[in-house]
């Protein structure tokens, strides 16, 4: 290191040793990454229920729509909290002020 360098030694190590890394980058907190998680889930039986509905007959047909707007509701729900997370991560990370946090009314 010479002595104009004034940054810390960067070591890469190789990424497919499946141990958890953070990208420079990017930065997901943990609540964030559980909320996408969720929201894969509902993507992934959303589209199973759809293709059901595909065959399915005219009664169960309008269960599963049911189901579906409900699953969209919580869709909408983990969206909006997905959101304020990452607000607050912002927050947290000197991006914004602390007063990003509060809600308008």
């Amino acid at each position: 290191m010479t002595n104009g360098d004034r940054h810390l030694p960067v070591i890469q190590t190789d990424l497919d040793e499946g141990e958890p890394s953070c990208s420079p980058k990017i930065y997901v907190s943990n609540e964030e990454a559980a909320l996408l998680a969720a929201m894969r889930d509902l993507r992934d039986r959303s589209s199973k229920l759809k293709k059901e509905m595909r065959n399915a007959k005219p009664e169960r047909r309008s269960q599963l729509e049911s189901e579906v707007e409900e699953m969209r509701a919580k869709w909408k729900g983990l969206s909006a909290q997905r959101e304020k997370a990452f607000v607050r991560k912002m927050i947290m990370l000197g991006h914004l002020p602390p007063e990003a946090d509060s809600d308008p009314a």
